[in-house]
Order: structure tokens, then C-alpha cells, then sequence
């Protein structure tokens, strides 16, 4: 007697800071993943697709081959990008990803797609986000992926797909963005770390809802798994940390002296510019069986880990 072929996984972005923990996950979990991304991979299980294009028979080949029985679409680029390139980046994609299983009416593997709590709108003051806040997002970051998000919903209300979205919150944690707010200064801390870091960043008043990306790692397997019918699900800590405070753990955690300098005139990431945003997780914990099982200092101590071992000499 054999053992049964493990099921296949394809997960779009599976190269990128989150798709790269996704794919651990999935594979500690038994699953065979194939990873697609618009960059060349050294993995061996890889195909190289421009994914914002409106040819979707490469990514419908790619499913008939594999069979997967779970699809991830953790794919988009938005650092420096116009709302445009935005769009191609996550509307586009994602609607070739559709698509591509839609044109397999025999197959309907799970889909797990990654939204974000920026597709909200406006935010309130305080108290928590949950799934009933307005989706009136005001960046141009928050309105792509809004409608993206839309196109899984159209097409998993209409029976084409088995999808459902996970509008995730703040992740950090090893290979965290350089383009970040944690990714700057741990770029910056890592570069010094023999002298004295001079770090300027947009001013640090606003409250976040920060996970480990192994947390949202965690969530996309459990929506994998799950058979709830809900359509969209809040990824969060349900608590928000003061940014300021963020900076100067990793600051203390990596030793090195800085100074932190706060300007207007710093280049901000992109998403909202309300002050406050906490994020409710009950419908993750009741719908999914998931929530958070990492600390923040967990995140951040493993992140400047990994710098410290990547850092020359």
C-alpha cells in the first residue's frame, strides 16, 4: 500500500514577504505548493506569469495541470506605484486569477483571497473595525483592493468560484518590506548597527493593529480549510499599538543608538491617514477557529534576527 499524493496548493505572490510565510505553512501542513509569481524562483515547484495581463489561459494550463485543491492569491506589488499601476497590480490580476478558475466549472478548489482593512472607510476615531464599517476607502491603495475584493465577491456569489477574502491588517515579522515603516528602520538600525542610526520618518502619532505574518500565515491555512460561507473575514490582533512605541522596541531590541527624527515631509505608506485602527477578530475566531498566537515582540525580535544574520561581517 502507498501513501496518498499530498494536495496541491498554488499560491500567487508565493515569492513575496507574505506568500513566502504562507507557502511554510501550507507545506509543514502536507500540502504540495506550487508558486507563481511575475519574478524568476530558484523553488522548484515555480511558473513565472505577469499576472496583471488579461491572458488567463497560461494560469488556466497551469490549474489543469496541477489540480490544486486550495488557491492563494497573496500576489500585488503597491510601493511607489500610481493608482493605475494599482490597479493592474490588483484588479487586473486578480481577475485573470478568476478567470483562470472559472474556466474549470468542474473543479472549484478553495480560494483564499488577501484583502486589507484599508478597503474601509473612513475609519473611526476609536473602537474596532469589523466586517459591517462602510467600504469607503480614501487612498488609492484601499480603493484598488476594494476592487478586487468586489470581483471575488461577484464571482463567488454567482457559484464560479468557492472564494473568500481575509482583509488583513498591519504584518511584520521576518522579511518585512524595506519600504515599510518597520522595514525602514530596520534597514536603517541593520546599516549602523557599528554607529549611530539617523532615521526620518513621517510623524509617528497614529495607532495600528500590527500581526507576525506567521499569524496571517496561520489564517490563510485555516481559511483553506474552512467551509464557512462567509465571504469576507477580518485578519487582525484585535489591539492597537501606538506606532511610536513600535519604532522604539525594535530601536531597544536591536541596540544600536538612533535618532528618530519626525517629519511632514517624509514619504508615508500607503492606506489611510486616520489616527486609529483596531481591528474586531470575532468573526475570524467563530468562522475560522483562528487567531493570533505570536507577540509583537516575537515579530520583532525574530525580524531583527534575521537582519543580524544577513548583515555584512
Amino acid at each position: 500500500m502507498t501513501d496518498s499524493a499530498p494536495e496541491v496548493a498554488v499560491v500567487f505572490g508565493g515569492t513575496g514577504f507574505v506568500g513566502r510565510h504562507i507557502v511554510t505553512v501550507l507545506r509543514d501542513n502536507g500540502y504540495r505548493v506550487i508558486t507563481v509569481s511575475s519574478r524568476p524562483s530558484t523553488e522548484a515547484d515555480h511558473s513565472s506569469f505577469d499576472l496583471d495581463t488579461d491572458d488567463a489561459r497560461p494560469l488556466t494550463e497551469l490549474l489543469r495541470h496541477h489540480n490544486p485543491t486550495l488557491v492563494v492569491n497573496a500576489a500585488g506589488s503597491y510601493w511607489g506605484l500610481d493608482e493605475p499601476q494599482l490597479y493592474r497590480s490588483f484588479v487586473t490580476a486578480t481577475a485573470t486569477i478568476l478567470t483562470a478558475l472559472s474556466a474549470r466549472p468542474d473543479q472549484r478548489p478553495r480560494y483564499v483571497h488577501l484583502g486589507s482593512v484599508m478597503e474601509y472607510g473612513p475609519l473611526p476615531q476609536t473602537g474596532r473595525v469589523d466586517e459591517s464599517v462602510p467600504t469607503e476607502p480614501e487612498s488609492p491603495y484601499g480603493r484598488t483592493k476594494l476592487a478586487a475584493t468586489r470581483l471575488v465577491q461577484a464571482a463567488s456569489a454567482r457559484g464560479a468560484v468557492n472564494g473568500i477574502v481575509l482583509r488583513a491588517t498591519n504584518s511584520i515579522g521576518p522579511g518585512v518590506h524595506t519600504g515599510s515603516l518597520i522595514g525602514k528602520v530596520g534597514s536603517a538600525l541593520a546599516e549602523n548597527r557599528t554607529g549611530r542610526a539617523r532615521i526620518e520618518l513621517s510623524p509617528l502619532a497614529a495607532y495600528r493593529d500590527y500581526i507576525d505574518v506567521r499569524d496571517l500565515a496561520d489564517a490563510v491555512l485555516a481559511a483553506g480549510r474552512s467551509q464557512t460561507t462567509a465571504d469576507v473575514v477580518n485578519i487582525g490582533r484585535g489591539q492597537a499599538f501606538s506606532v511610536r512605541e513600535l519604532v522604539d522596541r525594535l530601536v531597544a531590541i536591536s541596540e544600536v543608538p538612533a535618532d528618530i527624527i519626525e517629519s511632514p515631509a517624509a514619504p508615508t505608506a500607503p492606506g489611510t491617514s486616520s489616527i486609529w485602527l483596531e481591528v474586531a477578530t470575532e468573526t475570524a475566531e467563530r468562522t475560522l477557529g483562528w487567531r493570533v498566537t505570536r507577540t509583537i515582540d516575537q515579530a520583532l525580535h525574530d525580524y531583527w534576527r534575521t537582519l543580524s544574520l544577513t548583515a555584512p561581517g
